[in-house]
């Protein structure tokens, strides 16, 4: 007789045991449930399944029938539409020849927590489950796009061909392209500097018109939530481009650089209205990452020599950020027209009213360079 029932049938069992019973069922419950749902994966993906009876191995044992081995051969371009889930990119997988079966592979998702971006891939037939993962894993930061700020239309360019853009495409949305062209209302000569930084997500059917739309929306939202016209947009966002490039990140550094840029833009300043800005003509021939430039590079008739013509260059040089922008727009009080970053590494700024003790702070910038160059070779 069970000794947990008495002589006349009664259940003697305590409550603790009862509930211990309760357990040990809903766990055999989930297990059944569990092989069922691996089977019906592997069986949706083609593998013939077996009844095997250890337990614990029946999973693994079950997912490893159905998978190839290595990184595979022969590539194929794999596009996944937006919105599909994992068991369906699984099965579109197996379609295409490139995994064995859905069941290891979603295995694989499942465990890395991987999300699935849509998008085209390269991957190749007969991939094992973890070779393809590690596709789609990757591309859950590739198939982003990030415009930095201080990043120009040049950059952006490289960026959009990493992600395998046509070289048509990405000139056909950027080049003799100006704000107006994207419905943002701004008398520009290009699209530099009104191209927002963020990062961009990368769809399947994203393109590069699509992405400068994005960024051009992004400026134009700026713009707006700054209470900036239309008429004065291109002289804030071109003041704010230089204060980008030729400050460092400090705000009070920002501040002072705009209000330097400022001062001398008037015709009374000891650079009678000429900004001779360094910046602008390292944008001309290609930044150099300390900004100097030669005397012959400063002779440019380029309308950017901010050496040869007065006031502020056409346009933006690079995308400002926006602590840049509010530096341009908020600019610190003060009567200085010079400024030399003395120690960049630091982030040591200088400034000062007169040329003369301008003087006394480039020699020290001079010095920094010298001693940068030698070690950087």
């Amino acid at each position: 007789m069970n000794s947990l029932v008495d002589e006349f049938g009664t259940d003697t069992m305590t409550r603790a045991e009862r509930r211990a019973r309760e357990r040990r069922k809903k766990f055999r419950r989930r297990r059944l449930v569990a092989i069922l749902v691996i089977a019906v994966l592997l069986l949706g993906g083609g593998a013939v399944v077996g009844v095997l009876t250890t337990k614990n191995s029946l999973g693994d044992a079950l997912l490893s029938r159905g998978d190839y081995e290595g990184e595979g051969k022969d590539e194929v371009k794999i596009s996944i539409a937006p919105g599909s889930s994992a068991g369906q990119v699984a099965n579109q997988l197996v379609d295409e020849g490139v995994i064995k079966a859905a069941g290891p592979f979603l295995k694989q998702i499942e465990e890395r927590e991987i999300v699935i971006q849509a998008g085209t891939f390269t991957m190749r037939r007969e991939m094992s489950s973890k070779a393809a993962a590690d596709v789609l894993e990757a591309a859950e930061a590739a198939n982003k796009l990030t415009l930095a700020e201080g990043n120009t239309i040049k950059v952006l360019k490289k960026k959009l061909a990493e992600h395998e853009f046509s070289e048509d495409e990405i000139n056909a949305a950027l080049d003799d392209k100006k704000p107006k062209d994207y419905g943002l209302d701004v008398d520009a000569p290009s699209l530099e500097g009104y191209l927002h930084p963020a990062t961009y997500e990368i769809h399947a059917d994203t393109t590069p018109e699509k992405l400068v739309q994005s960024m051009v929306d992004g400026t134009k939202n700026m713009l707006n939530e700054q209470a900036i016209s239309n008429d004065d947009a291109n002289y804030f966002m071109t003041l704010a481009s230089l204060v980008e490039i030729e400050a460092t990140g400090d705000p009070e550094v920002r501040a002072k650089v705009a209000r330097v840029f400022i001062n001398r833009l008037s015709k009374d300043s000891e650079t009678h209205g000429y900004l001779q800005s360094d910046a602008t003509v390292a944008y001309i021939f290609g930044a150099r990452q300390d900004l100097s430039t030669t005397a012959e590079q400063r002779k440019s008739d380029s309308p950017y020599n901010t050496y040869k013509h007065k006031g502020l260059p056409p346009g933006p040089v690079n995308s400002p950020s926006d602590g840049a922008f509010a530096a341009a727009k908020n600019p610190a009080e003060g009567k200085w027209e010079y400024f030399v970053a003395t120690d960049p590494d630091k982030g040591e700024v200088k400034f000062a009213e007169t040329y003369s003790e301008h003087e006394k702070n480039v020699k020290e910038y001079q010095k920094w360079l010298r001693e940068h160059r030698e070690k950087n070779g």
